[in-house]
């Protein structure tokens, strides 16, 4: 295990979530799954974000739209029996294609969403709070959290079709992130088991991550938004390729 890629993995994937709002596993997941050939990695993943997500909401917790969290949490738990069951029943590999496909969809589907900003003055529409809907998205990212420990990507793609600001999608991603991440690790703690060294791994990379966190925030104020971004769907189309390439 070469902890040296761990550690920078953790560190730029908590830098991109502090200074976005998301992308901390969609970072980390592929590269963990690569260097340590675990589903571990899943559960690894979801103690980190776990902890992180859980400080970032307490600071910007007054924004949250809290309206739209009741129905997303109903769908959630709805959804982590289902994300558990594909847990264990996936093998590895088919894992690892799944995520890498998830990656490179999203990637390109943003992607094109910034390019076609740049060509036409596009805004999001006003959707209107839809209990179906938000319930539907929230079972989507309640399953992918726990088998993927990726529950960000299908209510950012919703929340990005409202006319919530900055600050509220911010808050209200990390305070669906802190509910949904205690609620993966407490059905995999339960249906699965989470072993020592999943604990243990979690404690020394958990430092790691607040400090990416601090210097993310720092970044976001020096590096132009729509830069970063491209960089980081360039590294996402790379992780995802890896990926791939290394099954």
């Amino acid at each position: 295990m070469d902890w040296t890629y761990l550690l920078l993995a953790t560190f730029f994937a908590s830098l991109v979530q502090s200074a976005t709002g998301f992308g901390f596993a969609l970072i980390a997941v592929p590269f963990f799954l690569i260097v340590l050939n675990s589903s571990d990695a899943i559960q690894v993943v979801i103690i980190i974000t776990l902890i992180t997500s859980t400080v970032h909401w307490v600071l910007i917790r007054k924004e949250t739209p809290l309206n739209l969290l009741r129905w997303l949490f109903v769908g959630c738990i709805l959804g982590f029996p289902l994300g558990v069951l594909i847990y264990m029943r996936l093998e590895l590999d088919t894992l690892k294609m799944l995520i890498a496909v998830l990656i490179i969809l999203i990637s390109i589907h943003n992607g094109w969403q910034m390019l076609r900003n740049h060509l036409a003055a596009h805004s999001p529409g006003s959707r209107g709070i839809k209990p179906a809907a938000l319930t539907a998205v929230g079972l989507t990212s309640g399953m992918m959290a726990s088998s993927m420990a990726m529950p960000g990507p299908p209510l950012m793609l919703y929340l990005s079709t409202t006319a919530l600001d900055k600050n509220q999608i911010r808050a209200a991603m990390f305070a669906f992130f802190t509910f949904s991440y205690a609620g993966a690790l407490i059905m995999q703690s339960i249906f699965v088991g989470v072993g020592r060294q999943s604990w243990e791994m979690s404690g020394i990379l958990t430092p790691v991550a607040i400090i990416g966190l601090i210097v993310g925030q720092l970044v976001s104020k020096r590096i132009s938004e729509a830069y970063f971004k491209v960089l980081v769907l360039i590294i996402l189309l790379m992780t995802g390729s890896v990926m791939l390439l290394n099954l």
